[in-house]
């Protein structure tokens, strides 16, 4: 049974790559050329194949989020590997994450990106919050460690310090060190389409002690990277759909 049920969720998560790789393909064969692209997709998605086995699984309805963020990282490291393998940038790399990212993202129902924003800046949330501050608690979920604070309404709404993150130690694990940095970038396109109004100035990717998560509702993302190639391309990338924007 435990076989069985493994094959299925590889199954299932094959299919979701190949979702993903369907949508960002014609961002790719512009980049790469329609026989590039092709090649990349086969080559990430055995590498995504051969990842499947080494990611872990968090237990627990508070680490649900944090499977689906383990995933999201195993598929961008596959990625990279096909890109580079190619002789490819880790830049380039990333903008093709980036792509996949926010086309799924705009996929996201309307209703379930209002809900998730009200609930996450909810009464309820915010007295959960502040127990767990007052409490000097720490949330230990697999290779995750945080802890947890809350604003004044002004700079942040409430906050959470990540002084380990499963993440970066996956990454590390399937020998992506170098890429760590810009996978922490992931959480743009997250918090662009879900309201999460992030803001964000260090990750332990950088180099830093902790990844300073701070959250204000009706605010705009605001990530930025101290490692300077990562930071140029956020900037690109920015700069790039500011310019279709305004078309």
């Amino acid at each position: 049974m435990r076989n069985h049920t493994r094959t299925r969720d590889s199954d299932r998560l094959l299919r979701d790559f190949d979702r993903t790789a369907k949508l960002v393909r014609p961002f790719v064969a512009e980049r790469f050329g329609e026989e590039n692209a092709d090649a990349l997709y086969r080559v990430a998605r055995a590498e995504y194949e051969k990842i499947l086995p080494q990611i872990p699984r968090i237990n627990g309805i508070r680490a649900k989020m944090l499977n689906h963020f383990l995933r999201v990282t195993a598929q961008e490291v596959a990625v990279y590997k096909a890109v580079k393998e190619r002789g490819a940038t880790p830049s380039e790399a990333w903008e093709i994450c980036h792509e996949g990212i926010r086309l799924r993202m705009a996929e996201f129902p309307r209703w379930k990106r209002w809900l998730l924003e009200r609930l996450m800046y909810s009464a309820l949330m915010r007295r959960i919050m502040s127990r767990r501050e007052l409490k000097n608690q720490h949330g230990r979920f697999g290779d995750f460690e945080v802890r947890y604070m809350t604003g004044d309404g002004a700079d942040f709404d409430f906050g959470v310090d990540y002084v380990r993150c499963g993440n970066l130690e996956l990454a590390k694990k399937l020998g992506a060190a170098e890429f760590a940095p810009y996978v922490c970038m992931s959480d743009i396109a997250f918090s662009d389409a879900l309201g999460w109004g992030l803001i964000r100035s260090q990750t332990l990717a950088d180099g830093c002690s902790h990844c300073d998560f701070r959250f204000k509702r009706n605010a705009e993302t605001q990530i930025s990277s101290k490692t300077p190639e990562v930071q140029q391309t956020i900037e690109r990338i920015e700069q790039r759909s500011h310019s279709s924007q305004s078309r």
